[in-house]
């Protein structure tokens, strides 16, 4: 015969309805017990688990300062081919964002200048400069028919 310890192992492992573990009180449906053995209770609504409501912010004279006069200035003498061509700023577009990669990778390897051996790397990057400022990639970014006017022609 088995020991009473293995016997009562396998008794809880196979749930033996005259088993050590029958003392121990039946929970009904739908109850649950905590780590210490304590009976939960179960919402019966539906609630969010995180109800979070910003706080207003403080009235600060700091976080009121305006930027100087000058800079707007200055961004307002920008020429609309200044935006166009410039690379400050990226549209947020994928092509835009993927030419932006391209070009910047095109420079690097220019970066020792232009010679017979990378002649065609500089080629490439006009025409995708000039891509840029067709798709408008500086400013606001292209328009769905800009796509296939924009495209070089090989």
């Amino acid at each position: 015969m088995l020991p009473t310890f293995y016997r009562s192992i396998i008794c809880l492992l196979l749930f033996c309805p005259n088993s050590i573990a029958s003392d121990s009180p039946v929970l009904p449906l739908g109850v649950v017990l905590d780590d210490q053995g304590q009976p939960l209770t179960i919402p019966t609504q539906d609630k969010t688990a995180l109800s979070y409501s910003s706080i207003p912010p403080a009235s600060n004279s700091k976080s009121k300062k305006k930027p100087p006069a000058k800079l707007k200035a200055r961004n307002k003498s920008n020429s609309r081919k200044q935006q166009l061509s410039s690379r400050k700023s990226i549209a947020n577009d994928a092509g835009c964002r993927w030419l932006n990669g391209r070009m910047k990778q095109l420079e690097k390897q220019l970066t020792a200048g232009v010679n017979h051996r990378n002649r065609h790397q500089q080629q490439e990057l006009s025409v995708r400069q000039d891509e840029w400022e067709c798709l408008k990639c500086g400013v606001e970014g292209p328009n769905p028919s800009d796509h296939h006017s924009c495209q070089y022609r090989r």
